[in-house]
């Protein structure tokens, strides 16, 4: 975990930070150099040949592989009852855009039932379509199912929800304490903490517990104090030999 903070509060070496990017000219560039970043007569050929594929990169829609049922396959004597099936739903989903299609849970579509069921005459099946957002038929299909989740798997969905609740009820709460920790230090030090080492201390308390943040904290603290001693020292002599 420290060794992440050593490389940014540790002291630099001897070399200057630069106060300024210098980029390199692209056409003084040695002609030997064949990178196709910096030499730009390779990146105009890149682009030139790129450029139809990069404008329609996004406008490209995956095509959904379905194969085709037979043309006449109505009018097929000895075709199985499944097979009819079949082909008739091949069919449909040719004609169907499944990007604007809605899935909807377990508990909005009891929600669809017990509205049918207590105002059957003001909440029809074109009334729920349209505040639901999906088809009439499949309003149809929902009213008419009659499956339920069996005990065992009711059992697993509330424990599951718990479990997730407590992990939820867990990280807000460590989440308050480590805001009323944060608090009370950059208070201490009179300093605001940047937002990059809170966000890194508590990804780290996240994944270990609580029971290193002082002890985290406190090097990290104590790295900053010796970088800035030495940015200190340095100007301090800087100036006594000027």
């Amino acid at each position: 975990m420290l060794k992440r903070y050593i490389h940014v509060l540790a002291p630099a070496a001897h070399a200057k930070r630069p106060t300024q990017w210098i980029l390199p000219d692209l056409n003084k560039l040695p002609g030997g150099f064949r990178g196709k970043v910096y030499n730009k007569r390779d990146w105009t050929k890149y682009l030139e040949k790129n450029t139809k594929i990069l404008e329609n990169e996004g406008d490209d829609v995956p095509q959904r592989r379905l194969r085709h049922p037979p043309e006449d396959w109505r009018n097929m004597e000895h075709l199985p009852q499944y097979m009819r099936n079949k082909y008739a739903l091949r069919e449909k989903a040719e004609h169907m855009d499944l990007s604007k299609t809605k899935r909807l849970s377990r508990s909005a579509m009891d929600g669809i039932r017990i509205l049918h069921n207590k105002y059957p005459e003001e909440l029809t099946t074109e009334k729920l379509s349209e505040f639901f957002k999906i088809s009439p038929v499949a309003i149809s299909k929902i009213m008419k199912s009659k499956w339920k989740p069996t005990d065992t798997e009711m059992e697993k969905k509330r424990v599951k929800w718990e479990e997730r609740g407590k992990k939820l009820i867990e990280k807000q709460m460590m989440d308050r304490r480590l805001e009323e920790f944060f608090e009370s230090k950059e208070t201490e030090l009179k300093m605001e903490i940047p937002y990059f080492v809170k966000q890194e201390i508590s990804d780290y308390i996240h994944l270990h517990g609580m029971e290193d943040l002082e002890e985290i904290f406190n090097n990290l603290n104590h790295a900053r104090v010796q970088k800035q001693k030495f940015k200190d020292d340095k100007l301090k002599d800087d100036a006594e030999k000027s």
